[in-house]
This record gives C-alpha cells, sequence and structure tokens, in this order.
C-alpha cells in the first residue's frame, strides 16, 4: 500500500512539473543508481556519473499492468 501511495505522488509531481513547463527529476530506484529526466518534450532520460562525469543515456519504461500514465 505504502509502495503504491509513492508511485501516485511521484507520477503526480512529475505531472505537475511538466505542466509547469519544467523537466522533472527522480532518482532511478530499480537501478539504485543515477537520475531519470522527464523532459517538456515528452523525452525520458537516465543520468549517470562515470569517471566523475554525468552520462545521458536514453531511458526505456517497461508498460505497466495497471494502465500507462503519461511518465512512465
Amino acid at each position: 500500500m505504502y509502495e503504491d501511495q509513492l508511485k501516485q505522488f511521484s507520477a503526480r509531481s512529475i505531472e505537475k512539473t511538466l505542466r509547469a513547463g519544467l523537466p522533472a527529476y527522480i532518482m532511478d530506484e530499480a537501478r539504485g543508481e543515477g537520475v531519470i529526466r522527464f523532459r517538456v518534450d515528452g523525452v525520458k532520460e537516465r543520468i549517470v556519473i562515470v569517471r566523475g562525469k554525468a552520462v545521458i543515456e536514453p531511458f526505456e519504461t517497461r508498460p505497466s499492468c495497471s494502465g500507462s500514465s503519461s511518465w512512465r
């Protein structure tokens, strides 16, 4: 239950930030490192630090079983 509430909170926060015209950032909890950036244009990127430098990678998400949200 707590996990579901956290996912809902994250989804609402991301959607509000994008509606304001700003990119949204969340920690990549699935891999335990890096940050996921949700750009206003719909592009999702994963940012990790490699040898002291930021590396930006494309971020692909798996389809959700409970429906898809635009930020996933």
